[in-house]
């Protein structure tokens, strides 16, 4: 498994209502002493983590793969200032929920070091193969529930459940994600912020009533179950108005390949009346969760305890140049600084580490930032006179958790490209798709209503994180950058430089493309050499008006329609071995804008390629 580094826009002003600390006083955001380094000659840094490459992008957020230089983990990191979102994260523990790090704060962002997920999402998933068998579908939706079950019974409350933000890793395992607009609850103390997507959302949340929190994430799961089975919504509309009609009268279609005992459970979940929803806890035992798995009934999960005295990676670390004082300081007051995230990291690892392969970190490529820190509970979790660390030389690291995911996927999946329909009220990126939430303010582009009247006058509609942002001067100067040439010929700025990394490197003619797991199509495989199958890729690119960048040796980032308009779409094509098999194949991966467009622009160039 993999992490990831979150970057969120900074607001400063809201810093300090955003202040939580635990009990006892202990700060729940520990401040790192690094900020952003870079030259000319140099990667860019973030702390312990050389930024590879923007792997997601939107409104509220940026998410960077990086790898930590210390252990060679990959993470993804992610700016943010939600102060809720990170307590939450660091109360979490479960091996289908992206798992958080190290938290950095610099002078004007704040950065989650995360879990990385390379599967992408769910509904990427489903856009582009269609529905699951319902084999498959349990499979993962054990694991969902059980993950939703866990944040239950420790009263936290997800509310943004969707297809969008169920993750797969590279065994196709689910990673529950974005806990934004999570919040802990206290059964009989009702909550009242009205947050989520619309067709995910439970009844109750278009009325504007009160709500205990479980109820709410009880229904979403319904809707997630329908969609893995049928490939589409349970309920839809045009707008707002007919969406909200739809799940008021709580009726929807039961295709007719749902098997009874589907049909049955997903009556335990879409009930209108919230009091009558059955409890996670019951569903667990229900006949269709457990087919197949008679002898391991799913049960609520029991988290380990955790291991802070490992002798292994403590003596790793030492090596490193922490002291065993520190290490201990760090896990046993959960600072997720530095020190931590190195510990937590060396236990994701399939490599084994050894002073053979320790070497010393090269030079000191993080600036220490001298700026006054906002005005929050913040603890710098570093001295003026940091030790030297050393560094390892470790490539990417498997997670291997202390329990087994409930009902664990199949490591890969061939899907033949007829499974490829339109579904055009399957479709991401328009307002009625859009997360939610009371109250909140946000920019004027945000704000632009659909047709139809509003769910309720309390309700202002934002694009959630993965949204792609409007036509702005930024795009401009992105857009600017994808030409069809050479990449080192006017390159672009600091901003740029992130994307552009280990490019020269990954330019070598001896690299040779990675061995793969992924999802492919007999229209995406060849037995051609790599060299010839990048050609193809290129010539049906700019036959259908498509600019890309060669981002790797057989990795092109590429761009499709105007960045103003709904068909404006970023993803990446790559050329990859297929394990076990003596072919390549072309992998297809979403980068920003609506799955429809990107399922269209996708659909024709696989078509187009003569693989």
């Amino acid at each position: 498994m993999i992490p990831v580094l979150k970057q969120l826009s900074p607001l400063l002003s809201l810093l300090p209502f955003y202040q939580d600390t635990k009990a006892g006083g202990r700060p729940s955001m520990p401040r790192c002493r690094n900020s952003v380094a870079t030259t000319a000659e140099e990667t860019p840094h973030i702390g312990n983590y050389r930024l590879l490459k923007t792997i997601g992008k939107g409104n509220f957020a940026k998410v960077k793969l990086a790898r930590h230089v210390l252990t060679g983990k990959e993470v993804t990191q992610t700016h943010t200032l939600l102060f809720r979102e990170v307590r939450i994260m660091k109360l979490l523990n479960h091996p289908n929920i992206v798992k958080l790090f190290e938290v950095i704060e610099t002078e004007k962002t704040l950065y989650l070091v995360m879990e990385y997920a390379s599967g992408g999402e769910v509904f990427d998933y489903l856009v582009a193969h269609g529905r699951m068998k319902e084999k498959e579908a349990r499979a993962k939706f054990r694991q969902i529930v059980s993950a939703v079950q866990y944040c239950h019974q420790k009263c936290i409350v997800h509310r943004d459940l969707k297809a969008e933000n169920l993750l797969l890793d590279s065994d196709m395992n689910i990673k529950i994600a974005d806990f934004g607009f999570s919040n802990e609850f206290v059964m009989g103390s009702k909550l009242d912020t009205f947050c989520g997507s619309p067709p995910y959302a439970a009844p109750e949340l278009f009325q504007g009533k009160k709500y205990d929190g479980p109820e709410v994430d009880v229904w979403s799961l319904g809707v997630i179950l329908y969609t893995l089975v049928s490939g589409s919504l349970p309920f839809d509309g045009q707008n707002l108005k007919e969406l909200r009609e739809r799940v008021l009268r709580g009726k929807y279609r039961i295709p007719f390949y749902m098997s009874t005992d589907c049909e049955n459970l997903l009556k335990k979940f879409l009930i209108l009346n919230p009091t009558k929803r059955g409890s996670l806890e019951q569903i667990m035992k229900d006949r269709w969760m457990n087919v197949g798995h008679e002898e391991e009934e799913l049960k609520p999960y029991i988290e380990p305890m955790p291991d802070y005295k490992d002798p292994k990676r403590t003596e790793i670390m030492i090596q490193m140049g922490y002291s065993m004082e520190e290490v201990q300081d760090s896990l046993v007051n959960q600072k997720y600084n530095e020190v931590m995230a190195t510990y937590l990291l060396l236990d994701y690892t399939n490599h084994e580490l050894d002073e053979g392969i320790i070497k010393p970190r090269p030079g000191n490529e993080l600036s220490k930032s001298s700026a006054p820190s906002p005005p929050s509970k913040v603890q710098r979790s570093v001295s003026s006179n940091q030790k030297p660390r050393r560094a390892t030389d470790q490539g990417e690291i498997r997670v291997t958790p202390h329990q087994r995911p409930p009902g664990a996927s199949p490591s890969a999946h061939n899907i033949s490209s007829s499974a490829v329909t339109d579904r055009t009220n399957f479709s991401r990126g328009v307002a009625i798709r859009s997360t939610f939430h009371a109250g909140q303010q946000r920019g004027a582009r945000d704000q632009q209503g659909s047709p139809g009247a509003p769910v309720s006058p309390s309700l202002s509609h934002g694009n959630s994180q993965t949204r792609r942002p409007g036509a702005t001067g930024i795009f401009s100067k992105f857009t600017s950058k994808f030409v069809r040439r050479s990449p080192y010929e006017g390159e672009g700025q600091d901003e740029e430089r992130i994307d552009m990394i280990g490019l020269k490197g990954d330019l070598d003619p001896s690299t040779k493309p990675r061995s793969l797991r992924f999802t492919w199509s007999m229209k995406t495989t060849s037995s051609l050499d790599p060299g010839e199958m990048m050609r193809e890729i290129r010539k049906v690119l700019e036959s259908n008006s498509c600019e890309y960048e060669l981002r790797e040796r057989y990795m092109l980032l590429c761009i499709f329609g105007n960045p103003s308009r709904d068909d404006f779409v970023q993803w990446e094509m790559e050329v990859c071995k297929l394990p076990r098999l003596s072919l390549n194949g072309v992998r297809f991966k979403r980068i920003s804008g609506t799955s429809i467009a990107f399922k269209n622009i996708a659909s024709k160039i696989a078509n187009e390629l003569k693989l």
